[in-house]
């Protein structure tokens, strides 16, 4: 399902380009201007602040007046994204059966099925849900190979209490012994084997997102459409953000009807192509945000919602407000320094740009220092 694109608050360039020298030096509201707009580009971008007029000398030095001013400060670096999404289970998957035969019974929408859980009935008799990361593609018998597959079967065998010995690759009489005690617990008939069609296995346990097929229908491969468990969020951003949002990146989200909830990054996916708004595709990079409190979205399903993701892009840095910076001459940027009455030109060299914020990489500038910004 794609998302919108996501709207980010601030941009994070490696490093500010120059700026053309002007006239007098004065501290005006349109170079202020100037400067936030360029950081409230598209994040991941390269800055390039154009500031046609103040330029900061080198030794500039006059008295402190009426002038506002803002801490120098050291600390982690964040960046806001903005993203908007789509909560719910996550993209369905048809499971059916190869059995011959009638579909009897299905279970009811929204019936989460674990290990040994009935999926639906074909000629009135179960087709068994196990979990495991290989799929069944063989009938399980005496005398068949080994295979990891016998071991994923034993496996499931003993966590529902019908197999005692330790799992492995070997289809022995203690597996076919299993199997019959496990079939008699269904109401099959107990034959010590299992034909390709009777169990499904599945990674993890499932939700029922769909009936494919009525009561009566001939069974096929579609007969269910499942879910994950857990609602989720899925998000597309675009692939320059990937650095922001790494799997335990927090997310915040606003619910339908007010409510928020929060959330974690947990997983990212490769670029793919979506759809975009002007008849085209465009890269986009799924991002899944798992809820951390599920019951914060109780009656919600496939709904949209918008989020705010925060991610720390430098730790331990140097930073002063964008709005302090001033252009010298020459190229390069200064801060002008409020020192025991005296309003100095401090050169700085500048590192990332986030939320308002620019990292100072190089230069005289200490944390606590007193920087003069617009009023």
């Amino acid at each position: 399902m794609t998302g919108d694109e996501p709207t980010t608050e601030a941009t994070a360039p490696d490093a500010a380009t120059a700026a053309t020298p002007g006239s007098p030096r004065r501290r005006r509201p349109w170079l202020i201007a100037g400067a936030c707009v360029a950081v409230l580009g598209i994040a991941g971008g390269v800055l390039a602040v154009t500031m046609p007029a103040p330029a900061a000398g080198d030794d500039d030095e006059h008295p402190a007046s009426d002038v506002a001013t803002a801490s120098a400060t050291r600390g982690d670096l964040t960046e806001r994204v903005r993203l908007k999404g789509r909560l719910g289970y996550g993209e369905s998957r048809d499971l059916g059966t190869s059995l011959g035969g009638t579909v009897t019974w299905l279970p009811a929408v929204g019936t989460v099925l674990d290990r040994g859980a009935t999926m639906f009935r074909v000629d009135d008799d179960p087709v068994v849900l196990l979990l495991g990361e290989l799929p069944a593609w063989r009938a399980f018998a005496e005398g068949m190979d080994d295979g990891s597959d016998v071991r994923q079967l034993e496996e499931n065998l003993a966590a529902l209490g019908f197999f005692d010995r330790e799992p492995d690759e070997e289809f022995a009489w203690s597996t076919a012994e299993a199997i019959e005690e496990w079939q008699e617990s269904l109401g099959l008939e107990e034959t010590g084997s299992v034909e390709l069609g009777r169990i499904l296995f599945a990674p993890e346990p499932v939700r029922v997102a769909q009936h494919k097929v009525k009561p009566g229908t001939a069974a096929g491969a579609g007969v269910i459409a499942v879910t994950g468990t857990a609602k989720r969020v899925s998000v597309f951003l675009a692939p320059n953000l990937e650095s922001i949002a790494p799997v335990g990146t927090p997310v915040q989200f606003t619910l339908p009807g007010g409510g928020t909830a929060p959330g974690t990054v947990s997983a990212v996916g490769a670029p793919v192509e979506q759809d975009d708004d002007q008849g085209g595709t465009k890269l986009k990079l799924p991002v899944t945000i798992t809820l951390d409190d599920a019951a914060s979205a109780d009656g919600l399903d496939d709904v949209g919602v918008s989020g705010e993701l925060t991610a720390v892009r430098r730790e331990d840095a140097l930073m002063v407000p964008v709005t302090a910076l001033l252009a010298r001459a020459g190229g390069g940027f200064a801060v002008e320094v409020v020192t025991k009455g005296e309003v100095t030109s401090v050169p700085v060299e500048l590192g990332l740009f986030a939320d308002g914020l620019v990292e100072v990489t190089g230069g005289e500038l200490e944390a606590g220092d007193e920087v003069v910004v617009p009023r």
